[in-house]
């Protein structure tokens, strides 16, 4: 009689896991932590990045869900040059000229929702994913003299694997190629609208790239997946 209680016990867990492995339409939460590098021309240096992922699978292959991603970086001090005058105003504004590289802080803001299609597994599953949303760039106030933003469409494509750790929790790695659509450098330079902004000297100065309306940065993220109710990594 015990014997037979063990087996029925046995039999009901194993199919309790193989349903836990193979369910579909589940929920994913995923909290990420990484790098993201602009291309050159955008004239914004490397930041760090924190990121969370909702997921919902629909089969085993296929999920979709949102995204937010947020960092703080700094202009690239370099690409922005402003002449500014001293002295006597009388003679044309001033007597003495000095060229300072004028910098701010960024914080970006990236809203999102993809698709995704996994190749499932026990261990390892790796996946590509693509999305659509929108960036949120905000500007330090007490350097611009008041709230100023901007926001515009953003893309975003890449792929990463799931690493499983135990029933309900695995690692993520991926690697994110997110486009900034109708960008504007020139909303980065604090001494914008000023008359002092032009360069009289240039070969005196390194020239920035030419600007783009579009920037491509590169994301580099590990994250923590926690699946509740199902295998970390597995569906």
């Amino acid at each position: 009689m015990s014997r037979a209680i063990r087996t029925l016990a046995l039999l009901a867990f194993s199919t309790a896991a193989l349903g836990a492995q193979a369910a579909p339409k589940q929920f994913t939460v995923t909290t990420r932590i990484g790098q993201i590098t602009p291309e050159r021309s955008a004239s914004l240096d490397p930041a760090a990045v924190i990121g969370l992922d909702a997921e919902y699978a629909i089969n085993k292959w296929l999920g979709f869900g949102t995204s937010i991603d947020v960092s703080r970086g700094n202009t690239t001090r370099k690409d922005f040059l402003e002449r500014l005058r001293f002295g006597n105003a009388t003679v044309s504004g001033g007597d003495s000229i000095y060229y300072q590289y004028v910098g701010q802080p960024v914080n970006t803001v990236n809203l999102g929702v993809f698709g995704l299609i996994r190749y499932p597994s026990k261990r390892i599953s790796p996946f590509v994913m693509a999305g659509v949303g929108t960036y949120v760039m905000i500007l330090d106030a007490q350097i611009n003299g008041k709230e100023t933003r901007k926001n515009d469409l953003s893309y975003t494509g890449g792929a990463g694997l799931w690493l499983k750790l135990s029933e309900r929790a695995g690692l993520q790695f991926d690697v994110r190629a997110v486009n900034y659509n109708g960008y504007d450098r020139q909303f980065l330079n604090p001494a914008r609208g000023r008359a002092e902004l032009n360069q009289p000297f240039p070969e005196d100065f390194p020239t920035p790239p030419a600007p783009k309306n579009k920037a491509l940065n590169t994301m580099f993220t590990l994250g923590f997946r926690y699946l509740p109710g199902g295998i970390g990594g597995g569906n």
